[in-house]
């Protein structure tokens, strides 16, 4: 399936994308690598199509994003002499289907692993639910906002006296899709080493609780349970400040430690704050203090007053050269305009029903290789003809051979 010489790491491996919008982003990181990813749709097109935001023709851009670099076929039963016979001819050229549904809903289509492995003994099932496909909760219902709250990074999110906030956009779609692809590769490569299919299931509300930032470390090694502290600081000198062109993060401590505590206090010293000076007291260096809100609060009033003089990209050039970990708060603006990510070329130019979009690229290279974002989304059905009329050449050569 994958050559040395190959263009790109996944040329010759071919996908099946069967998923809804919570599997979706696990395709477009194969199509990113070369995979050819062929996305079947019903008729009419998925209903991912018309999800907000749109384009002013009526686009949606997130379908946009996950499709880019797939091909679109539209099983038609009155056409092509039944869906399931044709779906399992297109499935005996691949290596890998895609899923992104429960147990009941896959056993319903004739999609359950069981149901598939007994017919392609060969073929990776990448099962992307919910909640996996076993357990109590396997057929529960789910929404973004839902498998945020189960995986527990909802509980992260928000001001300490009011309800949770859910990350924008589908998240976890995206935390869900990377783990997603992360095990195919590893399905595949047993699958080219033993020629043996296999099921991977994965999780959605697992691979959220996978990505709880340092949440399960403060519980290993703090023997405390963290709790969402709002857009404010929760420690003197670490969290967003406020500066001339929009915020930075400052990070002045980690794990309770006043790390980089020395290196600010002489940075504003230095810099026309002389009040900074009182910094150095003893008590800034004791945990307790620097986490009370009159810490946080003198922190931040000397540390503004500084930092309002200046840009986000001053700060970050000044801090940095001092070993300190600070960081501009980026806006879209300012990525695009990113002279680091401008000269990896990072963003792609592709154009969606005739307007150019500039689409992320991978955050990966390979030597030799063109690895980004491929053809622009294309239309329901419009690789159909082309893929059923492939299948029916296979037909007609394996007759002659017998």
């Amino acid at each position: 399936m994958i050559g040395t010489a190959s263009p790109t790491p996944l040329a010759g491996l071919r996908v099946i994308d069967l998923s809804t919008s919570l599997g979706t982003y696990t395709g477009r990181l194969l199509a990113d690598l070369g995979a050819d990813v062929i996305k079947v749709e019903p008729p009419g097109g998925a209903p991912e199509r018309h999800t907000p935001p749109l384009t002013e023709d009526g686009a949606s851009l997130s379908f946009a994003f996950t499709e880019a670099g797939k091909r679109s076929v539209v099983l038609d039963g009155h056409e092509i002499g039944g869906q399931i016979e044709q779906l399992d001819r297109l499935l005996d050229t691949a290596q890998v289907l895609l899923t992104s549904e429960g147990p009941s809903r896959l056993r319903q289509r004739g999609l359950h692993p069981d149901d598939v492995t007994r017919k392609h003994p060969k073929l990776v099932h990448v099962s992307v639910s919910p909640f996996g496909l076993t357990g109590p909760w396997a057929d529960r219902p789910a929404s973004d906002l839902t498998l945020l709250a189960a995986g527990g990074l909802l509980a992260l999110a928000g001001d300490t006296d009011l309800p949770p906030v859910r990350a924008w956009g589908n998240q976890t779609s995206i935390i869900a899709g990377v783990h997603a692809a992360a095990a195919t590769l590893i399905a595949v490569l047993v699958l080219e080493a033993s020629g043996q299919g296999q099921t991977v299931d994965v999780s959605a509300q697992e691979a959220i609780a996978h990505s709880l930032e340092n949440a399960v470390q403060y519980v290993d090694l703090e023997h405390s349970v963290r709790r969402r502290a709002g857009s404010g600081p929760i420690e003197a000198g670490t969290g967003l400040f406020e500066c001339s062109d929009g915020w930075i993060y400052l990070v002045g401590g980690l794990g309770g430690l006043p790390l980089a505590w020395e290196a600010i206090t002489n940075w504003l010293q230095k810099n026309g704050v002389p009040e900074a000076a009182q910094l150095h007291e003893p008590r800034w260096l004791e945990r307790r203090w620097r986490r009370s809100e009159e810490a946080v609060r003198t922190f931040r009033n000397l540390f503004e007053r500084f930092a309002t003089q200046r840009t986000k990209q001053e700060l970050y050039e000044e801090g940095q050269s001092r070993g300190i970990s600070i960081a501009p708060v980026s806006t879209p603006e300012d990525l695009l305009a990113s002279p680091q990510l401008l000269d990896r070329q990072f963003f792609q130019p592709i154009t969606v029903n005739g307007q150019t979009l500039a689409f992320p690229g991978s955050p990966y290279r390979f030597e030799g290789m063109h690895i980004a974002p491929g053809s622009p989304p294309p239309s329901p059905g419009t690789d159909t003809r082309t893929v059923l009329d492939a299948l029916r050449a296979t037909d007609a050569t394996t007759h002659c051979k017998e």
